[in-house]
């Protein structure tokens, strides 16, 4: 087991829960088990590898709010290294490799990124020769991450103007598939109308729990309606996920079987797949057949019971449907949670071995419930934002984005998940003004990468049971909230 250890000036930077968060990761960027324990003057991370890696951890910086940060690849070493001074080099790194990358590329990169960059690096070079005084240098080291955060927003901003520019230039308006997920409710006609003019795609959810709350007795009425209506709208229609293995998804009588009866669970899954198809076949435009099973789940199934799983729900489409796409949708891509639990398989390599297995998969869905403690994903750069999207599009396949973002960090009585809102935005609370400003920032990215075929928001209204707190477009007042008006907006500039 290697120990890496840091020395902190300003612990007041870190959130409380930074620790219990805080992972180590390689140069693939596939987090190793990590035990990261506050000490007198600092920290020290424990994991079970010795080579050389980089530190992850959420950290507090002024005007971008709560933010996963990491380090440049750290040794082990006697000496503490100096955590604010680390994360400041990291970020900094990242930066400039970016931009070293892009450029040969034909970006033109703004004049103002680079005057950022100059400011960063003045106040890192401070960080970096006075560490002997920790406190300055800690000062300094935060400045310089700051305006690190700065240029990256800017580098941004402009890598996705002109990759965007170019795909219109190439084909007019984008294909990409824009929706939102119905949740269990039909849509009045205010919101059936603002749906309607926000996006082109709708997820009916068919979920298990709904559909067949009594064993063997099974009531389609509501995802008829919904179906229905996208049809009768010129809405392309998507479903699911199909399977998804939480007490919220299952219905109560799958409990029944408990652990160990993985057979019986497993014929279960399949006669309720098969009818679901057999109902929907032809009305439905893309089977996400799918979700969250490369984590773990309330029936504890190993990793490759869960493989098992998803290659037995893919076949059973693939055979009632033959025709329609198939998408399987892995939660959590960074991967952060495998730095507190022991598991094999990262989410990429989970995917890519249901790709390798040729099965007739047509597509990869990334979950991305942004800005959530666990079990959601950490608030990121959307240069990191970016460059994950990049590493997921190696797969060669076309990629659906499910997200979500919260608007308050308040108590949502509604929600299911145990989830904390975290503050991703400059203002001292959440709000769905910040929401807007994150999904003006972040769904652009996705519309400039050509491997995203699908986006889908994954929370249309927080008035009626949910999953995650504030994460809708509806407040739980009922009002529209800034950011569907910024979905059709991008629909009416960019969309087919």
């Amino acid at each position: 087991m290697g120990v890496i250890r840091f020395r902190l000036s300003r612990p007041d930077c870190l959130p409380a829960d930074a620790t219990e968060r805080a992972y180590v990761a390689g140069i693939d960027e596939i987090p190793w088990l990590t035990r990261t324990l506050r000490v007198e003057g600092g920290m020290e991370v424990h994991r079970t590898e010795s080579d050389s890696g980089n530190f992850y951890i959420p950290i507090l910086v002024e005007k971008h709010g709560e933010i996963m940060l990491s380090t440049a690849s750290l040794m082990e070493r006697d000496e503490p290294y100096h955590l604010e001074v680390e994360l400041a080099r990291g970020t900094l790194n990242r930066l400039i490799n970016q931009i070293a990358t892009w450029q040969p590329l034909g970006m033109v990169v703004p004049e103002a990124v680079f005057a950022i960059k100059a400011q960063a690096r003045e106040h890192f070079a401070r960080a970096a020769t006075r560490q002997d005084h920790p406190e300055e240098a800690a000062d300094n080291a935060l400045a310089a991450t700051r305006f690190a955060l700065d240029a990256s927003e800017k580098l941004s901003d402009a890598y996705v103007d002109q990759a965007v520019a170019t795909r219109h230039q190439q084909g007019g308006k984008i294909g990409t598939l824009v929706g939102v997920a119905l949740d269990h409710l039909q849509p009045n006609e205010p919101l059936a109308r603002a749906i309607a003019q926000a996006f082109n795609t709708v997820m009916v959810p068919l979920v298990w729990r709904s559909l067949e709350a009594a064993e063997g007795q099974r009531d389609f009425s509501m995802p008829n309606q919904q179906v229905d209506w996208a049809r009768g709208q010129g809405l392309k229609v998507c479903s699911g996920p199909l399977l998804r293995i939480d007490k919220w998804a299952l219905p109560d009588w799958m409990y029944l079987w408990g652990e160990g009866d993985e057979e019986s669970f497993r014929s279960c899954v399949a006669e309720h797949v098969q009818a679901v198809v057999e109902q929907y076949r032809g009305k439905i435009q893309l089977w996400q057949c799918a979700a969250g099973l490369n984590i773990e789940n309330d029936f504890k199934h190993s990793e490759e019971e869960r493989l098992r799983l998803a290659v037995l729900v893919i076949e059973t489409i693939r055979r009632t449907d033959p025709r329609a796409p198939i998408v399987i949708t892995v939660d959590q891509p960074w991967g952060s949670f495998m730095g507190h639990e022991d598991c094999d398989l990262s989410p990429l390599h989970f995917a890519d071995a249901l790709v390798r297995a040729d099965l007739g998969l047509s597509g990869i869905g990334i979950e991305i419930n942004f800005g959530y403690g666990p079990p959601g994903s950490d608030s990121r750069t959307a240069l990191d934002f970016g460059r994950q999207i990049d590493r997921w599009s190696t797969l060669a396949l076309p990629l659906l984005v499910t997200l979500t973002a919260p608007s308050s960090s308040a108590p949502d009585p509604l929600a299911r998940s145990t989830a904390r809102a975290i503050n991703y935005s400059a203002d001292a609370t959440l709000s769905s003004a910040a929401q807007r400003v994150w999904a003006q920032n972040f769904l652009p990215v996705l519309l400039a990468k050509q491997p995203v075929q699908a986006i889908v928001w994954n929370q249309l209204s927080d008035r009626h049971p949910h999953t995650f707190a504030h994460g809708g477009l509806i407040d739980s007042g009922g009002h529209a909230k800034g950011v569907l008006e910024l979905f059709a907006q991008l629909r009416r500039q960019h969309l087919a």
